[in-house]
């Protein structure tokens, strides 16, 4: 009797065995293959070394805006818990300072901040997505002059809990934000909020222009970019967006994605339009490097952070890509934002170099050793 209770038991255990084994080639298998990207980075217009390292943060950075009137604002990067160690986590470019913006006491509403810009309105918009701390994604907009917060939306359970880059429309009655979804798990789609009326819907969930294609991005070493010990590949969908000035076109671009996509924001602010109608007004513009933050430039080209590359890629009107630089010391090119004076700024935000294999952040010590982190200028 003894020798058939040990024979149950192992073949218990055989049976869980090959039910986990199965399991981890399935979860393999559907999310963590993908092919590598082909480099198509090329000769920098830019060298490193005119690449200045404008600003300094003890923490890795997340978004960075400037407002139309050239005032410089930045996050700390969300994915590294910065509020466990810093009071602060929004700040703006004072006199080559960071201050907190609007004030300190303010801070503890922009804990878990991603998204910043700035619109023609003077207000600062800040997203705060939810979904990873099981709670309502929040959008928030600061009067820049008196430091007043005018706008203080929460979503639905449901909605926008990935939302990360935005814009505002020219008129600052329309925020459009990129919801990425997570890895292949939630469907991506870009959220169109009206200000007025504090309404929002999701408009081209999981389309194949905002959805994560199965491509592998590697890290700036050439290793490829994966969690788990090597069960889930970090793909993402669409990020990045950009307004052309007069409001009439959305960009975007998903990061694990090969293609830059336009859409006419007229189709995206009717109501009476289904996905369908608006996939159809859906243009392709250009093939891209595997990117994450995305900003036109007044000449009407768009500016691409390369995430494999640690630089920025130019892709103009019609599809045609260059290199503006590539530079080692960057690991993760995140946001990119162009200031009145034609100077580009862009983060590296150390994702690669500091999130571990489940996506948790490195404790103070580490990331105090490893700073200080910087956000990039371009000269005019």
């Amino acid at each position: 009797r003894g020798g058939d209770m040990v024979k149950w038991v192992l073949g218990v255990i055989a049976t869980v065995m090959v039910i986990c084994a199965g399991f981890l080639i399935w979860f393999k298998v559907s999310y963590g293959l993908g092919e590598p990207y082909p480099d198509l980075s090329g000769d920098p217009e830019i060298p490193p070394g005119r690449v200045e390292a404008a600003i300094r943060t003890p923490f890795p950075p997340g978004m960075v805006a400037a407002s139309p009137e050239g005032r410089i604002f930045y996050t700390l990067h969300m994915l590294h818990k910065p509020e466990r160690f810093s009071p602060a986590t929004v700040f703006e470019w004072v006199d080559g300072v960071g201050v907190p913006f609007p004030d300190l006491e303010t801070q503890r509403e922009f804990h878990g901040a991603m998204g910043v810009s700035a619109d023609r309105q003077g207000r600062l918009w800040i997203v705060k997505p939810g979904a990873l701390e099981g709670v309502r994604t929040r959008l928030l907009a600061i009067d820049m002059a008196s430091g007043d917060i005018v706008v203080d939306h929460l979503f639905a359970e449901d909605e926008a809990g990935f939302a990360q880059d935005m814009r505002v429309s020219p008129d600052g009655k329309t925020v459009f934000l990129a919801d990425t979804g997570l890895f292949r798990f939630k469907d991506a789609g870009l959220i169109v909020f009206d200000v007025e009326t504090r309404t929002a819907r999701t408009v081209l969930k999981n389309h194949p222009s905002v959805a994560p294609q199965n491509w592998l991005i590697r890290k700036t070493d050439g290793e490829p970019y994966r969690l788990v010990f090597g069960l889930l590949t970090f793909t993402v969908g669409v990020d990045g967006v950009a307004l052309t000035k007069d409001g009439a076109w959305l960009y975007y671009a998903a990061m694990s994605h090969d293609s830059v996509f336009r859409v006419p924001t007229s189709a995206l602010t009717d109501p009476a339009l289904s996905d369908r109608e608006i996939a159809k007004q859906v243009v392709f513009v250009g093939k891209k490097p595997m990117s994450d933050g995305v900003e036109l430039t007044p000449s009407g080209d768009l500016l691409i952070t390369d995430v494999e590359n640690g630089g920025l890629a130019r892709m103009t009107p019609e599809g045609a890509l260059s290199t503006v630089t590539k530079d080692r010391r960057v690991d993760w090119a995140d946001s990119v934002t162009v200031a009145p004076d034609g100077g580009i700024w862009f983060t590296d935000s150390r994702l690669t170099d500091l999130i571990d294999q489940f996506a948790r952040p490195a404790d103070e010590a580490t990331l105090r050793a490893r700073g200080p982190y910087a956000i990039y200028r371009i000269a005019p």
